[in-house]
């Protein structure tokens, strides 16, 4: 579904569109014995200079390096991913063709939107994942609320009086918040904006009292004093913030809700390619300069076998399926 790169990484990503990854040492033999044979196709579903942009870049030079062939990147934006994973969704499984994506095409999408152009469950498969962009829950200074179980209860005292900001209706901003309604037993009113900069702009101003977002874009306001975080909405407290409690141990279990971009081809793809694409992920983010951008960034690695992947892609398709339907949210 979503989370923002740093300024320093902006003007050189907008810079590289578009974007071919050359092949710097010679093909490695691969699971298959064949794969690949030609130019990979890397679809980007979303704007060129965001989170997903850098990640995919980031793949394909590795990818091109390891294999011995070009790949391209594709900028192809639109309805919150549908149209450029639509484009792998339709292609011949032979894995050239793959897009970098977030969680929301596989897990949201298909319960926000009226109509999808493909069966995400059916037409496409989640190769690997490379990592998330945790969230955090802030707000504005002047929140008489220290803690997140202080911002329940005050959620509680006075109910329908805490406004929240989001990136927009289905946002990842919004489904977190609904998420923390629903654990937490307390009702926000919800205030959509068009992207999460005017978003945490109103949100330092005062304008609206809370958002559940990425690090990078609060993290200079949080340190100036004009926001405050809670808590973070990962499962396990982060690295880089590892005094910020997490939401499960801050009064609602069970709580998470992070950003994650993975690696998806056509379903039919032979499962030795998808093993391939899996490892070299794997690789990638066990790298140390992958770590050190990742770190940049408040990106966090994940490495997971293509079973664990689909088991963690049913689980979360079926709790945002829920959480959705119950909100009566929808797409055109």
């Amino acid at each position: 579904m979503r989370g923002l790169c740093r300024t320093s990484l902006l003007a050189t990503l907008l810079a590289m569109t578009p974007f071919v990854a050359s092949a710097q040492t010679q093909s490695a033999p691969s699971a298959t014995g064949a794969w690949p044979t030609q130019q990979i196709r890397l679809i980007v579903p979303y704007s060129a200079g965001g989170t997903t942009d850098f990640l995919g870049r980031l793949a394909a030079d590795y990818i091109s390096k390891r294999t011995g062939q070009n790949v391209i990147v594709e900028n192809r934006t639109g309805a919150g991913g549908n149209i450029g994973a639509d484009i792998v969704a339709k292609s011949a499984p032979d894995g050239l063709t793959l897009a970098m994506i977030t969680d929301g095409v596989m897990t949201t999408n298909p319960y926000l939107y009226r109509s999808m152009p493909f069966d995400s469950a059916k037409d496409l498969v989640v190769a690997a994942i490379v990592g998330e962009a945790p969230q955090v829950i802030v707000v504005n200074k002047d929140v008489p609320a220290k803690t997140l179980q202080e911002f329940v209860a005050l959620s509680k005292a006075r109910p329908g009086s805490i406004n929240y900001a989001s990136a927009g209706i289905g946002s990842s901003n919004q489904l977190s918040a609904l998420q923390l309604e629903r654990i937490a037993g307390i009702k926000m009113v919800h205030v959509p904006y068009r992207g999460a900069a005017p978003a945490v702009a109103d949100l330092a101003s005062g304008q609206v009292q809370m958002i559940s977002v990425g690090v990078a874009p609060v993290i200079s306001l949080v340190q100036a004093g004009q926001l405050r975080l809670l808590a973070a909405t990962t499962k396990k407290r982060m690295p880089l913030l590892p005094d910020l409690p997490t939401a499960a141990e801050s009064g609602a279990p069970g709580y998470e809700s992070t950003t994650w971009f993975g690696i998806v081809a056509p379903s039919a793809t032979p499962a030795p390619i998808i093993e391939r694409i899996n490892g070299l992920m794997r690789d990638l983010v066990a790298d140390p300069d992958t770590k050190k951008r990742f770190d940049d960034n408040y990106l966090i690695a994940w490495n997971l076998t293509p079973p664990e992947i689909s088991k963690l892609v049913a689980d979360q398709a079926a709790m945002w399926e829920k959480i959705i339907k119950e909100a009566g949210i929808k797409l055109d």
